[in-house]
């Protein structure tokens, strides 16, 4: 019986808060630049090494200001776009 529990329990929070098991982090401070694809991806550079790549929702320009509200981020995390904040999706630390 206290097995079964802890499985439903388990479960249900797995179905509850699926952006938290599945979200993605990465440690986006010390970026030196970043460029803009597709109207909304955004790659942060390291030098000349790319080394991180998200999402965001909201329109963003090559020209934009960038600003990191925190240097950890998940999916769901925001960061300052030309001064307002932005939503981050889909965030991948490692680039091939």
């Amino acid at each position: 019986m206290k097995r079964n529990f802890l499985t439903l329990l388990c479960l249900g929070v797995a179905l509850i808060l699926p952006k938290l098991v599945l979200a993605d982090c990465a440690d986006i401070g010390g970026f030196s630049s970043f460029s803009v694809s597709g109207g909304n991806t955004v790659t942060l550079y390291s030098g000349n090494t790319p080394f991180v790549k998200f999402d965001v929702q909201c329109s963003i320009q090559p020209t934009s200001n960038l600003q990191l509200i925190k240097g950890y981020v998940c999916d769901g995390d925001e960061v300052l776009v030309d001064g307002s904040r932005c939503t981050i999706l889909n965030v991948t630390s490692s680039l091939d």
